[in-house]
């Protein structure tokens, strides 16, 4: 259940959470509704209503940051076939960036209950992952959570302490997507430095807006108005919003995530421009992680093995599994997430077999000879070569535009004919066209 220390220091968000901005981004309010229908970026337009229970308010400030622990615990533990998550209340704090204490072990209890009874209905806005489609939900964010302390001194009843253990059930539609590799990184690190939930927000909701779409952007625009009707901020007047702002875009200038703020226009005409700063490396690949999810590798260790990795090494270790496939090896492959998994961490390992498997694959009696002389080598795998094996291996990769494909064309005719092998094959992924190019030419010169 518990949590490993060095495992806190990553972070991923679910992109619609961080798109949508389902909390309110202020501190206080006093809404136990709203509705917002506006258009944020080039993905479509964004309707949402949101729902209180009677005498309840909708979620804001620091349930931003209860969600976001909810999210990471849900991924540290490997996300449970359940969907519940199962943290003590010092682990789901710790996990949200809170220090703990009396107090906040009570905002807590009351942010878990805002997250359960606040209803939500996202028209054409939710962006399912596993379908690759936009979507219509009604939903909570919480479906159900439990509390039982686990020690014998109980004093007061009822009372949430930092041994207080916690079973949280979250919506399945969120956990759904993450295990399709559907998530968004967040710098930890930075996180850290932000003191304020609104800065905290803020930083969430731009996160996506600079990365969410796949390939870093350098800047973001948004109509001022737009931007405090999806912050929460609703009904403020436009100077109120930039002062309310202000502290938020300091804090964020000063940490490098923004290198600058700037408005142009205005009354409500006015647009926020951000610029942002330096792109963080080291992100986790939002491809990279799909690509391992496909073949079963679990929510959690598809987070980490991706961002350990990176895009070319998952690539590779999947076209390495794909030719492994295609030889007798193939039987012994009963748990293709373990292999991948193994691929990745062993690569040299693999890389022999397939080295094997294209010794074997001749018939010549010199082999022959060679394999009665070395029965170890007889439960080798052998390659089977053909035009399918060339295609899978390669991935895709090279089926667009047709000056790739016709690279993949005479690729594959030379590996059928035995001129490359199944690992030059592989190091083709991930090279540009003309280094593509440069590599036929060898070949073939």
């Amino acid at each position: 259940m518990a949590t490993r220390d060095a495992d806190v220091e990553l972070r991923h968000d679910e992109p619609n959470l961080a798109r949508l901005n389902l909390v309110l981004a202020p501190n206080r309010t006093e809404l136990y509704e709203w509705t917002k229908q506006l258009a944020l970026d080039a993905l479509g337009a964004i309707h949402i209503t949101c729902t209180a229970p009677r005498n309840s308010l909708v979620p804001h400030g620091v349930d931003n940051d209860i969600l976001l622990g909810l999210v990471n615990a849900a991924v540290l533990q490997g996300l449970p076939e359940d969907d519940t998550v199962r943290v003590t209340s010092r682990e789901l704090l710790r996990l949200s960036g809170i220090t703990p204490s009396a107090r906040a072990y009570e905002k807590l209890r009351e942010s878990l209950r805002r997250l359960q009874y606040t209803a939500y209905d996202v028209i054409d806005s939710w962006y399912d992952g596993s379908k690759h489609r936009w979507r219509t939900m009604s939903f909570s964010l919480i479906v159900k959570h439990s509390a039982e302390d686990n020690t014998a001194d109980v004093t007061n009843l009822g009372q949430w302490r930092a041994q207080t253990v916690l079973a949280i059930k979250l919506d399945d539609g969120v956990i759904k997507n993450i295990r399709a590799g559907h998530i968004l990184p967040l710098n930890f690190e930075l996180l850290a430095k932000l003191t304020q939930p609104l800065t905290r927000n803020l930083f969430r909701t731009l996160s996506f807006q600079r990365q969410g779409s796949g390939q870093p952007v350098l800047a973001y625009s948004v109509p001022l108005s737009v931007w405090a009707s999806h912050l929460g901020m609703h009904e403020m007047r436009p100077d109120t919003v930039m002062r309310a702002l202000q502290p938020a875009h300091v804090e964020l200038k000063a940490t490098g995530f923004l290198q600058d703020v700037t408005y142009q226009g205005r009354g409500k005409s006015r647009v926020v421009h951000y610029t942002f700063g330096q792109v963080d490396a080291t992100a986790t690949d939002p491809e990279a992680a799909a690509l391992l999810a496909r073949y079963g590798v679990s929510g959690g260790r598809t987070l980490l093995l991706a961002q350990s990795h990176g895009l070319q090494a998952v690539k590779r270790a999947v076209g390495v599994l794909e030719a492994l496939l295609r030889t007798e090896y193939r039987t012994k492959i009963r748990n293709k997430a373990g292999i991948l998994t193994d691929i990745l961490e062993q690569p040299h390992k693999y890389d022999i077999l397939l080295i094997q498997a294209e010794g074997r694959q001749s018939s010549t009696p010199a082999v022959r000879h060679s394999a009665a002389q070395h029965p170890s080598d007889a439960d080798a795998p052998v390659a089977v070569r053909d035009i399918a094996a060339a295609h899978i291996i390669l991935m895709g990769t090279y089926d667009q535009p047709a000056e790739r494909r016709e690279i993949r064309d005479r690729v594959s005719a030379l590996y059928v004919g035995g001129r490359v092998t199944t690992l030059d094959l592989i190091g083709m992924l991930g090279k540009s066209t003309a280094e593509a190019q440069a590599m036929l030419a060898h070949w073939t010169g």
